[in-house]
């Protein structure tokens, strides 16, 4: 049994412990897996690409809790959702927006609303559903409890689309998806966007080099490469390119090249 935890909690406070405590006392034989706990607090997008980029690398079955919730004990539901061979469990307000997308070539995803209160521990606080709701649920799902015992399946769960390219003019503009710890920055940009002769433009840099490994470029060349997770990063040979260009997630950039596939 594996469980995966992502969250915005940090490292600083007790939270992530306290969950692992409370999965441990309900399926003490579980692997417990940290994918990250840095994420931005009350970020729902950044999340949504993390374990869409992080689950499928671990095996079927795999229960994967995402809790960043800035809607912690509102009328938001929790929700638990079987998706390609994986199980999710976390709050209904986008952060599972990727693995839920439909793919045609794959089954739809079963998505149940979390009401089944003997799931739960005894007493809930309107202010840590990660401890006494979504880490429980983890807990039970992975001990072999069927999904469909959590509560009815839904269909209008929340989604919340990553931001596409769009044309303006003879520019294709793009967006900062997020920085990772290096600073590199990772946008909504795929291979097929560029052609010879590409410049992208952020902050008053131009970048006209995509480099096939980061050893490619010289120390201090601003470049661009096609990272592991399938987008264009743009990135500082020994260095942190967003701190130089003062980027943050949601920056726009801007994509000049002869040949724009879309």
């Amino acid at each position: 049994m594996i469980i995966t935890l992502t969250t915005d909690f940090g490292s600083a406070d007790p939270f992530v412990g306290i969950m692992k405590g409370v999965i441990l006392g309900i399926a003490p034989n579980t692997q417990l897996v940290d994918i990250t706990h840095d994420i931005r607090a009350y970020d729902v997008l950044e999340p949504a690409f993390i374990i869409d980029s992080a689950y499928r690398y671990f095996p079927d079955a795999t229960v994967h809790v995402v809790v960043v919730d800035p809607g912690v004990g509102s009328a938001r539901r929790p929700i638990a959702a079987r998706a390609n061979g994986h199980i999710f469990v976390a709050p209904d307000n986008g952060v599972l927006s990727c693995v839920l997308q439909s793919d045609p070539t794959a089954s739809a995803p079963s998505v149940h609303w979390i009401n089944n209160r003997s799931l739960f521990l005894n007493s809930i606080s309107q202010t840590f559903h990660g401890r006494d709701i979504f880490a429980p649920i983890a807990a039970h799902l992975a001990r072999g409890t069927p999904i469909e015992s959590v509560g009815p399946r839904i269909v209008d769960f929340v989604k919340k689309a990553l931001p596409t390219p769009r044309p303006q003019g003879d520019r294709l503009v793009g967006t900062v998806l997020r920085v990772d710890k290096f600073g590199n920055i990772v946008t909504n940009l795929r291979r097929n966007h560029l052609s010879r002769g590409f410049s992208i433009r952020l902050r008053g840099l131009s970048i006209t080099r995509l480099c096939s490994s980061f050893s490619e470029a010289e120390p201090g060349e601003f470049f661009a490469i096609e990272g592991s997770t399938g987008y264009i990063e743009l990135a500082l040979n020994q260095g942190s390119a967003a701190d130089r260009l003062n980027v943050a997630i949601g920056s726009e950039i801007e994509l000049e090249t002869p040949f724009v596939n879309q």
